[in-house]
């Protein structure tokens, strides 16, 4: 029940922010369900994939998917993905827990205090090369920090590329579902997913995903921005805090 749970709370803030609901589930399997280190960084990836489809077709029925973008980050970044997942093993599941919750608490703080709208920027003013360099790199980190990758595409998205905030979540979802396939292959091989817990989450990933995107497109895009940003800061406490404690027990 627990899990379902998990799952379902997973999805919902997925679909809202544009997240591919592993960021969200971490926290809770270590330090509600006390799953080991190296589970916790591989079995979200299974609720990644539901979440980001659920939600990028919701998104994308509105126009806020910008497959221009979406296609050539994706496909770089599953040339990324496929090499962090790899390395994994040789840093450890707690520093990299450590280090997720570094990085999405400097994130999530940067989105709380940077309120500006900037307008969509032209898409000739992007090239394909730096598409392609961004999404190998954040490619790398989803799959080193088993991770769909949202929580790097959505600041990358909106302060880079300048999309608004719902083009942005739509976008990072269906870039998501696909970087997520072979990093969850790779963790799967590696003995870091859990499969019947995988299983209740995806069970729960689903209706949470379709509601969370459904919520989103009656938001203002700051008040998107805000509790973006506040939901990360919250997610990088708790996972640090908790970290650090069963390091130094």
């Amino acid at each position: 029940m627990i899990a379902l749970v998990v799952g379902f709370f997973s999805g919902y803030l997925s679909g809202l922010f544009g997240l591919g609901g592993g960021l969200i589930a971490k926290p809770a399997l270590r330090l509600i369900l006390n799953e080991p280190a190296l589970i916790v960084v591989g079995t979200p990836l299974l609720l990644n994939i539901p979440a980001a489809i659920v939600g990028a077709s919701s998104y994308g029925r509105r126009g806020y998917v910008a497959w221009k973008y979406a296609v050539p980050l994706a496909l770089s970044g599953m040339v990324g993905v496929l090499i962090g997942a790899t390395l994994t093993p040789w840093l450890g599941g707690s520093v990299i827990l450590l280090a997720t919750a570094a990085i999405i608490f400097v994130l999530g703080w940067r989105f709380i205090f940077k309120r500006d709208e900037p307008e969509p920027i032209e898409p000739q003013s992007v090239g394909l090369a730096s598409l392609a360099l961004g999404g190998a790199a954040i490619g790398l980190a989803s799959g080193l920090l088993g991770l769909g990758g949202g929580f790097l595409l959505v600041p990358f998205l909106r302060l880079r590329l300048g999309l608004d905030m719902k083009t942005t979540f739509g976008t990072s979802l269906a870039v998501v579902g696909a970087i997520t396939i072979p990093g969850a292959a790779i963790h799967y091989s590696l003995g870091h997913i859990d499969l019947q817990l995988g299983s209740l989450l995806v069970l729960g990933v689903i209706p949470g995903a379709y509601l969370g995107s459904k919520m989103a497109m009656r938001l203002k895009n700051t008040s998107l921005q805000t509790l973006f940003g506040a939901i990360l800061v919250a997610a990088a406490v708790s996972l640090g805090y908790f970290e650090l404690a069963a390091l130094g027990s």
